[in-house]
């Protein structure tokens, strides 16, 4: 696997699985255990029952042929053929109930378990002989031969309890599961005690076959887990894959680049934000690519601006220089054409520095409480005097004589005299200009030639000058300056203008200071 993501998701998915089926396997070894020996136990105490009563119901007849213990009664033997149950008796003289031929059978039987069970798989061994070093020559001394505990069991069994106990039998040679179970005459006195053994390794047999078939449907469960986990992690890992191409190609400065990935999950998400940072970067790079062009067109305009004045200017000089220019009059008109050229060239610098502090955000400007309809008036009566010789009439009106804001006074006033320059420099002779304050706008409106429709989403750009026979002079940024100035006071600004009849400016202010805000200055 070349991908490296989907390799340790799939053998992260596997140890997982795999660490999974070891507990269900452990849970299940001691549930279904613990549920067979139940069974089993169950099954042996019910054997049990049924061999004491039979052996109740004949104690009368064999206490009267074996007057020394039933235990070496022929019924019992006979009984425990008949059964094919592993049975001893210990009778009320502690005598058992075994012979060596019965014994062998039995374990014959247990060594058969063993290697039917789980552990045969692995290993078998002969059948030993009988682990006595010699046989019991009585039965009393085949139950004195018993391990300690099961005597200790037995002597509970004749006081009447019941008893299961799991031990090694030395006799039948494996782990027994023994069931003991008193044994009363008629008169329901204890005369005996019955012992029904079962291997162990019967039950082991049967709790491995279950282990079998879990373990086989655990394998089946992780091959099936495990193909999934690959099919899961390359889809995964393909979708991360996509959105890594996508990255590449943004760093490529690819743009248009998409991931167009629909999933509702946190993968989904990062190519969303993805997609987002790709659609943002393409609008960064087309207003990167506006502002190279802006830088272009500005220095060509400021360029431009300044070769005409300064090729004026040189040329008069050259020609009173060198003598072409002699007459006093004409001499005269290339000085008064210098003058008017230097005039342009400094206001030209000094629109420049102004609109390149005003850019400038760490360029502060002083900001104070200030009312807006003083600097209204203050204006309007500079315009009167700029206007007086085309015979304007320039008024204003305001709704409120008091109008509260945070400002520079200054900045403002210059910003309402571009307005008005501009409506005075385009209104024909003897019409009016107006400015209207109502509510939180302030409107210039005024009855020039108006400005044409593909020229006004551009009125405000720097060194923009619209093509007619009005507009020849000028630098271009006015209304650019009026715009800084604008957005540093928090307005807005709007221009609405009709060619042939007028242009209206409407300035959005920003929400009236109130009177604790200003008076505690």
């Amino acid at each position: 696997m070349n991908n490296k993501i989907a390799l340790n998701l799939t053998l992260y998915f596997s140890a997982v699985l795999l660490v999974f089926a070891l507990i269900i396997g452990g849970v299940f070894y001691q549930f279904f255990k613990q549920q067979t020996i139940e069974i089993k136990e169950k099954e042996m105490r019910l054997r049990a029952e049924k061999i004491a009563e039979v052996l109740s119901d004949n104690m009368e007849r064999m206490e009267s042929r074996h007057g020394d213990g039933i235990a070496n009664s022929k019924f019992i033997s006979y009984l425990d053929n008949v059964t094919q149950e592993i049975v001893w008796v210990v009778d009320s003289n502690r005598q058992l109930s075994i012979n060596k031929d019965s014994v062998q059978r039995q374990r014959r039987e247990v060594q058969k378990h063993h290697e039917h069970s789980g552990f045969g798989l692995f290993f078998k061994r002969p059948l030993p002989p009988i682990a006595w070093k010699e046989p019991p020559k009585t039965s009393k001394e085949a139950y004195e031969r018993l391990p300690a505990q099961v005597r200790e069991k037995v002597e509970e069994g004749f006081s009447g309890k019941e008893f299961i106990i799991e031990e090694y039998n030395p006799v039948l040679d494996g782990i027994m599961l023994t069931v003991g179970r008193p044994i009363y005459d008629s008169k329901g006195q204890v005369k005996a005690v019955l012992l029904l053994h079962s291997p162990v390794a019967g039950l082991q047999d049967a709790i491995w076959s279950g282990l079998r078939i879990l373990l086989i449907s655990l394998l089946v469960a992780m091959a099936l887990g495990m193909l999934l986990s690959v099919v899961l992690s390359w889809r995964f890992t393909g979708t991360i894959e996509k959105m890594k191409k996508i990255a590449e190609r943004l760093a490529e400065r690819d743009y248009s680049a998409r991931t167009n990935i629909k999933q509702n999950d946190e993968i989904g998400e990062l190519a969303r934000t993805l997609d987002i940072l790709a659609e943002r970067l393409e609008l960064a790079d087309a207003e990167s690519q506006k502002l190279e062009k802006l830088r272009r067109e500005f220095i060509a305009n400021i360029s431009h601006e300044l070769r005409t004045p300064v090729t004026v200017i040189r040329g008069s000089l050259e020609a009173l220089r060198d003598g072409v220019v002699t007459e006093k009059a004409d001499v005269e008109e290339f000085h008064e054409q210098m003058y008017k050229e230097s005039l342009f060239l400094q206001r030209l610098i000094n629109d420049l520095l102004d609109l390149s502090r005003l850019q400038n955000t760490d360029f502060p400007i002083e900001k104070s409480p200030l009312n807006l309809v003083d600097v209204i008036h203050d204006a309007v009566r500079s315009g009167r005097q700029l206007g007086a010789d085309k015979k304007l009439q320039i008024t204003c009106s305001a709704d409120k004589d008091i109008y509260m804001l945070n400002g520079d006074y200054g900045r403002l006033r210059q910003m309402l005299m571009i307005f008005l320059h501009n409506s005075i420099k385009f209104s024909p002779e003897g019409s009016e200009i107006k400015l209207e304050l109502a509510g939180n706008r302030l409107k210039l409106i005024d009855h020039g030639c108006g400005i044409k429709e593909e020229d006004i989403p551009h009125a405000f750009d720097r060194f923009y000058k619209a093509r007619n026979e009005h507009n020849k002079s000028g630098s271009g940024l006015g209304l650019a300056i009026a715009k800084q100035i604008a957005q540093r006071h928090d307005m807005q600004l709007e221009l609405q203008s009709k060619l042939g009849e007028g242009t209206t400016i409407i300035i959005g202010l920003p929400p009236e200071l109130k009177e604790k805000e200003y008076t505690d200055e």
